[in-house]
């Protein structure tokens, strides 16, 4: 019975989710869902993945102001530029509890705190076209499950509500897929070590160029 309850609330989170791609609250819902899941235990068992879990950094703490004082050029102060175009705050995407513990919760927490950062590094706009560009890339580096969720959800609202903007949100997937598997893993970075470099010494570290920003930014 307690299998039925919870697929029926997937069901009915997904199909919201479907109809409003732009609740942060889904997400983290369908998130949590695949806690247990045989998909969260291959991303667990990749090498970049294992090697960040045995030496895990501490959770990013990142405030606006801060990151506003850091030098012109540097990843913060793109990084704040980034988030005040679009009005945003970093804490948005802070769901899990600093507090937690075992592998799952410990991955999920940098994905979560380093995920507007790697919107900035690689150009990938906010939107839905933008976001299912950078789930792509998590699908190419990382095999995520819930990037496979959300691309399909956004690939429904598409055909159902917004179909005005399918071509965009295919060529950002495109784009997304074909930077992950050719970039240097993101996962595992010191985010918080780089916020003082230059933003495009980040870039190159990471195996980024001028184009691939471009292009990003073009399909989304």
């Amino acid at each position: 019975m307690r299998k039925i309850v919870g697929l029926f609330r997937f069901a009915s989170t997904y199909v919201r989710l479907v109809r409003d791609t732009d609740r942060l609250d889904l997400v983290f819902a369908l998130a949590d869902s695949f806690d247990e899941s045989p998909g969260l235990r291959r991303m667990l068992a990749r090498p970049e993945v294992k090697a960040y879990l045995a030496r895990p950094l501490p959770p990013l703490t990142l405030k606006l102001e801060e990151l506003r004082a850091l030098p012109e050029g540097s990843l913060g102060r793109e990084f704040a530029r980034f988030l005040d175009q679009r009005k945003l705050d970093p804490t948005g995407v802070y769901h899990s509890a600093l507090d937690t513990s075992g592998d799952a919760a410990q991955m999920k927490l940098h994905l979560e705190r380093s995920h507007d950062l790697w919107h900035t590094v690689l150009g990938f706009d906010t939107d839905v076209a933008g976001e299912l560009g950078l789930q792509a890339f998590y699908i190419a580096q990382l095999q995520s499950p819930l990037g496979h969720l959300l691309l399909s959800a956004g690939l429904l609202n598409g055909m159902l509500f917004q179909h005005e903007d399918g071509d965009r949100r295919m060529e950002a997937i495109t784009r997304g897929w074909r930077l992950g598997k050719t970039m240097r893993p993101l996962f595992g970075a010191d985010w918080a070590a780089m916020l003082t470099w230059p933003i495009e010494q980040v870039r190159e570290h990471f195996g980024i160029t001028p184009e691939h920003v471009r292009t990003a930014a073009m399909a989304a």
